[in-house]
């Protein structure tokens, strides 16, 4: 289980698919406050959703090469949104920590909160979201 962690492929093809829900995430933000001038909170809050529904479909599809479209379920995506929240929360505390105990630039705190962030979702994703079956 933890030699998956290992793949360098898997962390490549994670990482790849992270970024285009990041992608999905922003531009939906951005359509929604330029198009209909929703509020930043309501379009943030519906990018991410739409960012985390990318991300779950295909680390579904793309990442993990025991899972496809046929294991795409609502309580699969729950649990994705579980562990993104979890990385969420790594990403505050790293910031909180930081920005208390450095004297770090804030850019260079958000770079490190952003990977802690990042390692969080692939560690919760890969031992736990899309556990390879025994």
């Amino acid at each position: 289980m933890i030699s998956e962690l290992k793949d360098k492929r898997l962390l490549l093809r994670f990482l790849s698919i992270s970024v285009l829900g990041t992608i999905a995430d922003y531009l939906l933000a951005l359509l929604l406050v330029l198009t209909i001038a929703a509020p930043y909170v309501f379009a943030s809050i519906c990018g991410f959703v739409l960012g985390s529904f990318v991300n779950y479909c295909g680390h579904n599809i793309f990442s993990y090469e025991h899972t496809d479209k046929g294991t795409i379920s609502l309580q699969g995506y729950g649990k994705y949104l579980m562990a993104v929240l979890s990385s969420l929360l790594a990403r505050l505390a790293v910031v909180a920590a930081l920005g208390y105990v450095t004297t770090l630039p804030f850019w260079v705190i958000l770079l490190i909160a952003i990977g802690a962030s990042f390692v969080t979702s692939y560690v919760i994703s890969t031992l736990w979201v899309f556990r390879k079956p025994d």
